[in-house]
């Protein structure tokens, strides 16, 4: 079943789902859901979080990276973590209801993942860690929550035009807010994943772990594809017609393609990407000497 480790990721859903039951409802019903202790939910829920990511960090002695439930963690966390900092940095309250119902449902699917048997290989536990990969997540979290103000905007869009000024558009910033912060978000992780991909070339040309023909791996095409979708979105916004609902739907498009990127080799079988199944990688480490009946196991 669970490792007791892992009952600690489960603490933190069970958080999130509070947090946002009461997010959702200190909108529609706000005297009886405090938004006080919706927040207290969320900050419990992520130091949980933080906690269990801390753990299996420091029993691996890499970062919590290594399996597929590992990075979906992982991912999940800086998705809270940069909500709850432009939550409060903006004092945008009505972010936080549209990010964690996401974040809880991605949170139960990846429990789901626990005996996914992928692994990263030995390369990737490398320098190439934390110049390939931190960057690429750090980027994929930032195009998350412009994912986000997306539909907030078409949300707040459709609120106008269907002159419903109920609860759910008192709470919502105006469109000229939310298409500032769909711009930040966008430039802020552009940058990031152009460094996480430009050092993931270099890793992949330097040690051959994708071939000779690494640039036809699938998640470097569908990362190049996701890098040529958000540069157009910054080109396009110097032209005074790009903004608003056609960058809201082409961020939606990109938001799409980052979690086939994310998933992609994950779907493709092993050894895709620098992962293998971890039974494989176990008797790679097997050496067989030369004596009979005796195995040395390699750790």
């Amino acid at each position: 079943m669970f490792s007791p480790i892992q009952f600690v990721f489960i603490a933190a859903i069970v958080l999130y789902l509070l947090d946002s039951i009461w997010e959702v409802g200190s909108i529609f019903s706000p005297n009886k859901f405090s938004k006080r202790l919706a927040d207290y939910f969320l900050l419990s829920g992520l130091s949980v979080h933080c906690a269990f990511l801390i753990i299996i960090s420091s029993q691996s002695g890499t970062l919590p990276i290594s399996t597929l439930f590992e990075s979906s963690t992982f991912y999940l966390s800086l998705i809270v973590l940069l909500s709850v900092i432009l939550k409060f940095l903006y004092r945008l309250q009505s972010l936080t209801p549209f990010v964690m119902p996401i974040v809880t449902g991605f949170s139960i699917a990846a429990v789901t993942l626990v005996k996914n048997d992928l692994a990263l290989t030995a390369d990737l536990k490398t320098f190439w860690l934390f110049a390939h990969i931190i960057p690429i997540f750090l980027g994929y979290a930032s195009f998350t929550i412009s994912f986000i103000f997306s539909i907030m905007y078409l949300t707040m869009e459709r609120q106008l035009k269907k002159k419903s000024f109920g609860p759910l558009f008192e709470s919502l910033p105006s469109l000229e807010t939310l298409d500032a912060l769909m711009w930040k978000t966008i430039t802020m992780g552009f940058p990031l994943l152009t460094i996480g991909l430009i050092s993931g070339t270099v890793w992949a040309k330097t040690t051959n772990i994708l071939g000779l023909l690494w640039y036809l791996d699938p998640k470097v095409l569908l990362g190049s594809l996701t890098w040529l979708i958000y540069a157009a979105i910054l080109h396009l916004r110097l032209g005074a017609s790009f903004h608003g609902t056609k960058v809201a739907i082409v961020t939606i498009v990109g938001f799409v393609i980052v979690m086939l990127t994310f998933i992609g080799p994950f779907l493709m079988g092993h050894k895709q990407h620098g992962y293998e199944k971890s039974s494989l990688i176990l008797e790679q480490e097997i050496i067989i000497p030369e004596e009979p009946g005796m195995i040395k196991v390699e750790s």
